[in-house]
């Protein structure tokens, strides 16, 4: 057999099963055929055959980024950027939205992201009066870092049909400052305001082409989508797909922001169910939102914050609520999965899937935690009994790390993302960014594992770092674990799916806290070369 693309002069970080590390890797069609020494690699050489050159440089498996949000990654690209350090004011806020209704129809949507309260002058949220000054005739929608949380101005609490004196739904909470509503929304509230905001087939298409585009770009060669614009979201991604335009692939979770409930009961009633479809685009879990955010902070705690001790987080579901979907979702041959950051949180979805497999025994389901925030001895001793798979953010803790020593204190913070103690008892944790809550670069979430710095230079659990080759396993082989792909990517060996990424220095020999400065040199996917740094 002759190769179309010999990558070679090493090294190559393989993530097989015993951390091998090789010199040259052939490449036919779309499958890895010889992964060892150069001179072996050389002689499946024919003259089409693209020769690769690493120089030193280190060639490692695509990246798996295991819960990342690419509908809403792409959206916010032609949103507005209210993130900090660029906009440390609500009157830089406001600046930016009067820009952008002046160039917008009078009644079209004004949509933006990224604002922090927490990092703002005035230390609070932006509400409908100062929305409403600079963008009387547009609705307007600000979303929160952390996506629990929204602004919105009085055109779009009039287009959703709220006066001042609504019930807040279920698990959600309405800010009411002297009886008035203040257009901020919290949890479900925020989740019942993006029905009214939805966006359009053509702009969910164009925010998944400018998220491929990126993501690539960054060494991302297979996302585990984690939902967000319900049916309208699949239709388009399979479009996408069909048409040439996704290049990544797809493991797509079954979960909408706007009635999740609904949206799953719609699945469970097809007969499908995770693993359906190809390597290009799969179903994956079904997926509940049991509590907050981290950063909120509204994540459900077992004990109150350190910052309020009237405050423990909030539950968007309760348990018998949760019971219900988890054990008729696994029972119906589905992977489950939930966003659960909080401890309290996260002992309720351990308890559902327990449940559901005393109830109905099945192996290896692989259900999932997102995020699995925040663990005791416990909650990992019972992730590991019931072969359950985390799903942490380790680039979370440079973010809103400071931020976690304030609300929740020192004790609860050096447990979050315990991605060392993960692996200390043999727990597969497969890393990923909740992208565009913060940043989807694989290599800086990867800095942060190892390194585990807030953004002022706390190290939160020198403990709980891990390794180069640990950090680059939980991104790669482990993604693909969590979505029952481990036989066919997310290591480099012969016979497996050739998705690979050229870095610009070797990773191995790069100071840990030098990991960030690494860059992405050469992306390829399926064997074809998808993106190539200038």
């Amino acid at each position: 057999m002759k190769a179309d693309i010999i990558i070679y002069n090493g090294p190559v970080i393989t993530v097989d099963p015993q951390n091998s590390i090789a010199s040259a890797v052939a490449i036919n069609d779309n499958k890895i055929i010889y992964v060892g020494d150069n001179e072996t690699a050389l002689s499946f050489k024919q003259n089409n055959t693209k020769l690769v050159e690493l120089k030193g440089r280190s060639l490692v498996p695509g990246f798996i980024d295991s819960h990342l949000h690419m509908a809403v990654f792409g959206a916010n690209s032609i949103a507005i950027d209210c993130r900090s350090p660029k906009v440390s004011s609500i009157e830089d806020i406001k600046k930016l939205v009067k820009e952008a209704a002046a160039l917008t129809p009078k009644g079209q949507w004004i949509r933006g992201w990224g604002y922090d309260h927490s990092k703002l002058k005035e230390n609070r949220h932006p509400n409908r009066w100062d929305l409403d000054e600079v963008a009387p005739d547009h609705p307007v929608m600000l979303t929160r870092v952390c996506a629990h949380i929204s602004a919105h101005n009085s055109k779009s609490l009039e287009l959703a049909g709220l006066d001042d004196n609504p019930l807040d739904p279920q698990g959600g909470v309405m800010d009411r400052t002297n009886g008035s509503l203040t257009g901020v929304m919290r949890e479900n509230a925020h989740m019942m305001m993006m029905k009214n905001a939805q966006l359009t087939y053509d702009e969910l298409m164009n925010a998944i082409k400018t998220a491929n585009t990126q993501l690539i770009s960054q060494g991302i060669t297979s996302i585990h989508d984690s939902g967000g614009y319900g049916s309208l979201q699949m239709r388009v991604m399979q479009d996408a797909i069909k048409e040439g335009h996704l290049k990544i692939r797809l493991y797509a979770m079954i979960f909408s922001f706007i009635e999740n409930l609904k949206f799953i009961n719609d699945y469970l009633k097809i007969g499908v169910h995770t693993n359906f479809g190809n390597e290009k685009f799969k179903l994956g879990p079904i997926k509940l939102m049991i509590d907050g955010s981290s950063s909120g902070p509204t994540a459900a705690t077992l004990e109150p914050y350190e910052s309020n001790p009237n405050d423990s987080g909030l539950l968007t579901m309760t348990q018998e609520q949760i019971d219900e979907i988890i054990i008729n979702a696994h029972r119906s041959g589905w992977q489950v999965t939930s966003h659960a950051v909080g401890d309290k949180a996260v002992t309720m979805i351990i308890n559902s899937i327990e449940k559901a497999l005393e109830m109905y025994p099945r192996k290896d389901c692989r259900h999932r935690i997102e995020h699995c925030a925040m663990v005791n001895e416990n909650i990992l001793n019972r992730i590991k009994e019931l072969n359950i798979v985390p799903i942490p953010n380790p680039i979370f803790l440079y973010e809103f790390g400071d931020g976690y020593l304030k609300n929740y204190g020192k004790e609860r913070a050096y447990r979050m993302f315990t991605n060392k103690s993960f692996i200390d008892k043999d727990i597969i944790a497969a890393g990923s960014s909740d992208s565009p809550i913060t940043f989807s670069d694989p290599i800086l979430n990867m800095h942060l594992a190892v390194n585990r710095s807030t953004q002022s230079g706390n190290v939160l659990n020198e403990n709980e770092k891990v390794t180069v080759l640990e950090a680059l396993k939980m991104f790669t082989y482990n993604g693909a674990y969590a979505s029952f792909e481990e036989n066919i990517k997310g290591s480099i060996e012969v016979g497996k799916l050739a998705d690979l990424v050229i870095l610009s220095q070797s990773l191995l020999d790069t100071p840990s806290d030098k990991i960030r400065d690494i860059n992405v040199d050469m992306t390829i996917i399926d064997g074809d070369i998808v993106y190539e740094s200038q």
